[in-house]
């Protein structure tokens, strides 16, 4: 409490204030040496110091790309798969064509609920900016969460289901010649179910653990006319994505 019948104290109060004044002054001045503040929107790419680093005026800190970020939402069984760091592939409906590769940079934390269905925040930071992307447009992500290499694959509609397990069908004869199938051959067997085990899948192939070989010959199509079955397969079945499509053509059943 300041005394103002006495000069002298009022004078040491009024000498204290100002010292914590300039105190307070000095702290935020301080602080402002702590925060590093971005001339632009973007994404931290590296950081190159850790706390309590000495480093010169030319010794680059911290990364940021500036890039463009796309914002989707999942529902909680999809989103229980994404994580940070995941690459994915997004389209546009309004720019025919163009597919951006992009890496999901943040995952809400909380869902937000809607009508009883619970639904997450999705980032995805593009790779590569394109002027002809605008704010609000509508995109398409396909986000990969898993990869396996060099593994055994079909077409993703030769795999069928039956009572919990699955299976494709397979030439009951050997093929011989492979550019003969690749246009056309007659078979003189029905095709028959192979039982197999699958792994991961995409739009277009199946990965298959176990059932199947490499170069085994498997059935996609078959569409059956009046007087004969045709019969569309792949084959060999290959240890890689991709791969030509080769035709059998089945005689009568």
């Amino acid at each position: 409490m300041i005394d103002f019948t006495n000069p002298i104290s009022e004078n040491s109060q009024a000498q204290n204030l100002a010292d914590k004044e300039k105190a307070l002054a000095d702290a935020a001045e301080t602080l402002s040496y702590h925060t590093i503040t971005a001339p632009f929107d973007g994404i931290i790419s590296a950081i190159n110091v850790q706390a309590g680093d000495s480093i010169a005026a030319a010794v680059v800190a911290t990364e940021i790309a500036q890039t463009q970020i796309a914002k989707i939402t999942l529902n909680e069984v999809d989103a229980a798969k994404v994580k940070d760091g995941q690459k994915a592939t997004l389209t546009f409906d309004a720019i025919d064509g163009l597919s951006i590769v992009g890496t999901v940079s943040e995952v809400d934390a909380v869902g937000t609920v809607s009508q009883g269905v619970v639904s997450y925040g999705v980032k995805i930071a593009l790779d590569t900016n394109d002027e002809r992307i605008k704010p609000g447009m509508t995109i398409t992500a396909a986000i990969i969460n898993d990869v396996h290499q060099n593994v055994l694959t079909v077409p993703r509609g030769a795999v069928k289901s039956s009572a919990g397990a699955n299976y494709v069908l397979v030439p009951a004869e050997t093929i011989n010649d492979a550019a003969a199938a690749s246009i056309g051959i007659e078979l003189k067997n029905p095709a028959k179910q192979q039982t197999v085990i699958i792994g991961l899948s995409d739009d277009t192939n199946t990965e298959i653990i176990s059932g199947l070989n490499e170069n085994d010959w498997v059935v996609v199509k078959t569409i059956t006319s009046t007087n004969t079955a045709k019969t569309s397969s792949s084959g060999p079945s290959n240890p890689a994505a991709g791969g030509g499509i080769f035709s059998i053509f089945g005689g009568p059943r």
